[in-house]
């Protein structure tokens, strides 16, 4: 939001907190950090932040106000996997022609040359500006002469007319910080809520009150020392919801003399206020150039399913999602003049088109899962980046997306299964789970011969349903019918006589694809004595749980299922001495279940293997129990069935 341009007298003279400054002076480099080749808290890391200081605060003039937002950053590269962090990107949030500026930027590289530390100024070539998404730029730079060793230092100032967008700090990255400090100066006249995240707790929070003439401001100090790095763990939503981080939501303005100013205000207020915006509510309702082409595509179309399934499939044909994240819409002509768009672009256009279809169309406003889950008592735009449609028929709730083609009616994409949604429209308000409609699910039928007492020759089927059938679809249209089944026979030993598939552009089918094979390396044999391992692929090697304690939630975001059924036909002249026992392995509350069994008939063996993830969000007290329950798989794929020559 824009500040009044009329204040009162008290701030006829701009000012601005006499907060601590910064604790360390730009260009004065210990030798101790230049020659540091290893940092002694994380031999792991591959640079260190060894100081990242920011302040925020508020800076008024009797016709206008501003926030202004200063940082100084230093840190050592130490291995060539942390070169990247010479690279910054600053986000700048503009709205119409206004837009957050960035002034006093200075970039230098440090080098040591002879015993002296030589520096290296960063070139104005390194300086540009590119779009992030409908709201966002990122005024981007490259310092220069970077390389293992190197420390490189940079400090700049924003400044931002928007004053409800006051800096969040991040405190932790996935490097380790040596020490962090952020001071956030707030006048009175704010009313500011915030909120600490993450396990880490400051080694200094103080708060300074300074009185002004007319009112005060409170300064809030943070000092973390010492930071580990965040480490990412196997299936978490977006990092950003769990690495330690003051946030901020700015409630209201009470300039003196001045009416009070909502500015978070209600999730109510800010769907209203979409639903009267150009690029949403009202793109859905106009758009009529649509109804034309709407009414040649349902023709004769009386089944309201049917409908809805010809419209999807329409703009899933039509319209290209770009890739960017986005719950606006640009004029949906010009959309559609480009064939290309947004996830706003495209889904907005896809209600457009149910509505002139004459279906009741709720938006649903979410966030994906790596932009971070939602807080719902912070109602703020910036929590959500996307958007889809409902309608219902035959009081069902059928959920669209148009941006993936590989996916069906009623199955939303898994970036966005991530909790709740926000239901927009004149007739509905409110949060509905995302819940997911499919799993993914595999499941793969071998049959093979004992041949030689050797090798394994027959067939591998293996069916994809759900997120599993949409992925491969993805992979068969990006690498085309030859690199698909090479990428998927890279690390495979077999000899392959055929590879074919099925479904691939039916998505209401699962996809199948069967390889005639021969293998040679199940069977190891030691004098009368075969050891067969029956798993020729989908074999779990290793526990995607390595520690033993988790910090943060699993989400798997669905369900999985993982099927592997074999039968294996030994030749005359060979007997069974040992198949391993069957077994059931299952979590409180059927949360996840892992059968095995093997059986034989004759000369037949057959293996079967059922993993079921039934739950999607694990809790860090059930981490245990799952990565036993991983462990519990493994050994028990592992056993091998021993078989005789007679």
């Amino acid at each position: 939001m824009r500040a009044p341009l009329l204040l009162c007298a008290m701030l006829v003279i701009a000012f601005i907190s006499n907060a601590q400054k910064s604790s360390l002076k730009f260009g004065e480099i210990p030798m101790e950090d230049m020659k540091m080749t290893v940092y002694d808290k994380d031999s792991s890391a591959s640079a260190v932040i060894l100081y990242d200081y920011g302040k925020a605060y508020v800076s008024a003039t009797s016709v206008a106000a501003n926030l202004v937002f200063e940082r100084h950053v230093r840190i050592k590269i130490l291995k060539k996997e942390g070169l990247s962090w010479a690279d910054v990107g600053i986000p700048l949030y503009h709205s119409g022609s206004t837009e957050e500026k960035v002034t006093s930027l200075k970039a230098v590289t440090y080098n040591l040359e002879g015993g002296k530390i030589v520096e290296t100024k960063m070139s104005k070539d390194g300086i540009f500006k590119e779009k992030f998404n409908r709201t966002i730029n990122l005024q981007k730079f490259a310092l220069s002469n970077v390389r293992e060793g190197s420390i490189i230092e940079y400090s700049y100032t924003v400044l931002s007319d928007f004053l409800a967008n006051f800096p969040n700090w991040q405190f932790q990255y996935t490097i380790p910080t040596r020490q962090t400090e952020y001071w956030a100066i707030i006048p009175s006249f704010f009313e500011m809520q915030r909120y600490m995240q993450g396990y880490l707790s400051p080694t200094i929070y103080d708060v300074k009150d300074k009185n002004q003439a007319d009112y005060f401001e409170k300064s809030h100090h943070w000092v973390l020392d010492n930071v580990p790095a965040f480490k990412q763990e196997p299936f978490m939503t977006s990092v950003d919801d769990y690495v330690s981080k003051i946030n901020f939501a700015l409630a209201y303005i009470n300039f003196p003399n001045q009416p009070t100013e909502e500015v978070m205000g209600t999730w109510e207020k800010l769907t209203k206020n979409l639903m009267e915006s150009e690029g949403f509510g009202k793109a859905v309702t106009g758009s009529n150039f649509l109804k034309k082409q709407v009414e040649i595509l349902i023709s004769g179309i009386t089944d309201p399913m049917q409908k809805v399934t010809i419209l999807h499939q329409y703009v899933k044909n039509t319209l290209e999602w770009d890739g960017t994240k986005d719950y606006y819409a640009d004029n949906l002509k010009d959309v559609f003049e480009r064939k290309k768009g947004t996830s706003g672009d495209i889904n907005i256009a896809l209600a457009s088109m149910l509505e002139k279809a004459g279906f009741n169309v709720d938006m649903v406003l979410l966030s994906t899962r790596d932009h971070g889950f939602i807080r719902k008592q912070y109602p703020m735009r910036r929590q959500l980046n996307y958007v889809v449609c409902r309608v219902h028929i035959k009081d069902e709730p059928i959920f669209l997306d148009a941006t993936e083609k590989f996916l069906p009616v009623n199955v939303l994409p898994e970036r966005c299964l991530n909790g709740e949604g926000l239901l927009v429209s004149k007739m509905n308000f409110g949060w509905v789970n995302l819940t997911p409609k499919v799993k993914s699910k595999s499941t793969i039928n071998a049959n093979f011969s004992l041949e030689d007492g050797t090798s394994l020759k027959g067939s591998i089927s293996l069916t994809r349903n759900g997120y599993d059938a949409q992925a491969a679809r993805k992979r068969y249209q990006d690498k085309g019918k030859e690199n698909y089944f090479k990428d998927f026979l890279s690390e495979k030993t077999w000899e392959v006589e055929t590879s074919t598939v099925e479904n691939i552009d039916s998505l209401q089918k699962d996809v199948k694809e069967t390889h005639v094979v021969s293998i040679d390396d199940q069977v190891s044999v030691a004098g009368d004595v075969a050891y067969l391992n029956p798993f020729a692929t989908a074999q779990l090697i290793e526990n995607p749980f390595r520690t033993e304690t988790r910090e943060y939630p699993v989400d798997f975001g669905s369900p999985q299922e993982k099927i592997y059924m074999c039968k294996i036909n030994l030749p005359d002249g060979y007997s069974i001495e040992e198949l391993p026992k069957s077994k059931v392995f299952t979590m409180p509350n059927n949360a996840a279940k892992f059968q095995y069994s093997v059986s034989q008939v004759g000369n037949m063996i057959s293996v079967i293997s059922s993993m079921q993830i039934n739950k999607v969000l694990f809790a860090q007290t059930e981490y245990p129990m799952l990565r036993e329950f991983y462990n519990q798989i493994i050994a028990k794929q592992s056993e091998q069935i021993v078989i005789r020559k007679n």
